[in-house]
């Protein structure tokens, strides 16, 4: 009985992983990263002191917008990364396997977020100096969230544990 039903369903299409990837995944990592984005010009704006009249205040984008800004910030650190990673494969190529892939991407890491700091000044009302700032809090906000889904896999994963 297995076997003939294993028989039909056959070799998942990649179209299908295609389609999904496109139309479920990346409509909820833009909107994950449009929340950490929000999250961040506001956490920015309190940190800078600015109150909600103050005219320097960086301005928090429709959700809509800031899933916009993800996407291209995104897009322009894959090219920036690829680039780098590709140079440094090429000239690293000689060292063990872990660190010819670690080094490039460690060399990145200020690139991306030089290129986040220069997406965010271009697409929102800002100064490069607030870019940073709240480029700053974005990275700092996504260190946060990022530990605190580890501390819960832990918990979790000591609950089964037991």
């Amino acid at each position: 009985m297995f076997e003939n039903s294993m028989l039909v369903l056959g070799a998942p299409d990649p179209f299908v992983g295609i389609l999904c990837v496109l139309f479920i995944a990346l409509p909820i990592g833009l909107a994950i990263g449009a929340v950490i984005l929000r999250a961040a010009i506001s956490l920015f704006n309190k940190f800078a002191g600015f109150g909600d009249d103050h005219p320097d205040k960086v301005p928090e984008p429709t959700m809509m917008k800031a899933m916009g800004i993800v996407l291209i910030t995104g897009v322009a650190n894959w090219i920036v990364g690829s680039v780098i990673g590709a140079v440094g494969a090429s000239v690293l190529q000689s060292m063990s396997e872990p660190w010819h892939t670690l080094i490039p991407s460690l060399l990145a890491l200020p690139f991306s977020f030089l290129v986040s700091a220069g997406v965010l000044t271009g697409l929102l009302p800002t100064t490069f100096k607030r870019g940073v700032g709240v480029a700053a809090c974005e990275y700092l906000v996504a260190i946060l969230v990022g530990a605190a889904i580890g501390i819960l896999a832990v918990l979790i994963g000591i609950g089964f544990s037991i």
